[in-house]
């Protein structure tokens, strides 16, 4: 997928990145000049629909975000089970907020 992150990108970035929890998720970011994406969402999650329907919400929620500018790589890792769009949306925005100021 065009924003996702190889392995050893993803392993640079969980070990080098800051954290950050917001609302239901946690968030691992680093600065970059071209913006990924990575996701860790265990089988304590769900079944498999409902892990990857939280996957299409959060990579949907990370293109808005690079259509906005956005210059961070992203890891998300969920906190609890079902996790609704708007939590997710609002997590996002609440995200974008900190990392502004």
């Amino acid at each position: 997928m065009k924003h996702s992150l190889s392995t050893a990108q993803f392993n640079v970035v969980f070990s080098e990145s800051k954290s950050l929890r917001v609302g239901d998720l946690l968030f691992k970011y680093k600065k970059a000049v071209d913006p990924k994406l990575g996701l860790i969402v265990s089988r304590k999650y769900g079944n498999g629909v409902s892990r990857n329907l939280f996957k299409r919400r959060c990579r949907a929620q990370f293109i808005t975000l690079i259509k906005n500018g956005f210059t961070n790589t992203l890891i998300i890792i969920p906190n609890r089970q079902n996790i609704a769009w708007a939590a997710i949306n609002t997590s996002f925005n609440k995200l974008v907020n900190r990392l502004r100021d």
